[in-house]
């Protein structure tokens, strides 16, 4: 179901038909966090996604209809509580289209959006650099993980 606010953004789950301007930002992403630009790479990976269910993209409209936003979400299990979640993997907002609210909007629609299918949260990282985005999601409700410590292994 589609976030109307009055009349300056939508919000809509990403289709095929939205494969251009999602791929757009999340090469755009990905640059971010310091990836080689490949629109090409980015584009067929969010097709993967969306074709296939692996992930729940949503895209921001501006008034003029331009993306200007998006999010991506990843569903698996809390195994303790039984219960599903959802890993918000991606959120980005385009670099020209920043302090306009776009990234909250984004954030309570995903939180309202996951709340009604009875997830039982949402998760999220961040990089420890990007205090912006930490400052909106503690604003958000959201709790620095106090117990547990995050290891990578790349293979």
């Amino acid at each position: 179901m589609p976030l109307r606010s009055p009349s300056i953004m939508k919000i809509v789950q990403a289709t095929a038909e939205h494969l251009v301007p999602v791929a757009e930002l999340f090469n755009q992403y990905r640059m971010f966090y310091e990836q080689p630009d490949d629109l090409a790479g980015a584009t067929a990976f969010i097709q993967g996604n969306i074709e296939n269910a692996r992930s729940q993209v949503f895209v921001l409209f501006d008034a003029s209809g331009r993306a200007a936003a998006f999010s991506q979400l990843y569903p698996t299990y809390c195994s303790t509580e039984m219960r599903p979640i959802m890993y918000l993997s991606d959120l980005f907002v385009d670099p020209t289209q920043r302090r306009k609210g776009y990234a909250r909007a984004l954030m309570a629609f995903l939180i309202e959006h996951f709340g009604r299918q009875a997830m039982h949260r949402l998760t999220l990282e961040t990089a420890t650099t990007n205090v912006g985005a930490q400052k909106l999601y503690e604003s958000l409700g959201y709790q620095r993980d106090q117990v547990f410590v995050t290891y990578h292994r790349v293979l």
